[in-house]
């Protein structure tokens, strides 16, 4: 029972985290602005995240699952088993999970998260570790629906397109949003027409 209530509180505490960040952004996140939003005392919070740096590498890591957990509901067991075996990933398959990812990206309290997360990462060595270990996992994950697709890749190419699929749609998170205001569904037809060709057709250096 213990267990089951650190964990709802730790829940809680990244759940103000995300809604500091969002709506307080930089300048309100110190770690009092945390506590007073989880409604707990800073020592508390630091019970379970030391730094500020640990709760925010937590609310990343944490946004990262809860991405997979959705593409999962929409894609089915084309995200469940990776990152396994290779396989054939058909386009109508990674079109879905296209589509469902680009709508993750889509979602303004999390894009508004990660602006944030940024600024501070600019400035804060720690939290920019925590950020590249963020997108790490992240390309990890698309370079195993790549593998899926084209197994004969080898792996640095793996890699390349897995990293250029994720800067397509980091990128466009910030031109998509309302601050950027390119958000079409023309645009949005093109990005995941790129991305199904990233995935399946763009050639391998010694190809060109």
């Amino acid at each position: 029972m213990t267990g089951n209530k650190g964990a709802l509180r730790q829940a809680a505490i990244l759940d103000a985290a995300v809604e500091v960040l969002s709506t307080k952004g930089n300048a309100g996140s110190a770690m009092r602005d945390f506590a007073a939003a989880a409604g707990v005392r800073v020592g508390h919070l630091q019970h379970y995240y030391p730094t500020r740096a640990d709760l925010i590498r937590a609310v990343l890591e944490r946004s990262l699952q809860q991405s997979l957990q959705r593409l999962t509901e929409v894609a089915g067991p084309v995200i469940v088993d990776f990152p396994g075996g290779p396989g054939t990933l058909s386009r109508a398959e990674s079109r879905r999970l296209i589509t469902a990812l680009l709508e993750e990206h889509s979602e303004v309290t999390g894009v508004c998260m990660h602006f944030e997360i940024w600024a501070i990462a600019s400035s804060d060595p720690e939290i920019a570790t925590a950020v590249r270990a963020f997108y790490a996992s992240y390309a990890g994950y698309v370079g195993a629906v790549v593998r899926q697709a084209r197994p004969s890749l080898a792996v640095e190419q793996i890699h390349a397109v897995a990293g250029t699929i994720v800067s397509l749609f980091e990128g466009a998170a910030v031109t998509r949003s309302t601050i950027g205001g390119l958000h079409a569904e023309s645009i949005d037809a093109q990005l995941i027409q790129t991305a199904q060709w990233l995935v399946h057709d763009c050639p391998a250096p010694s190809d060109s």
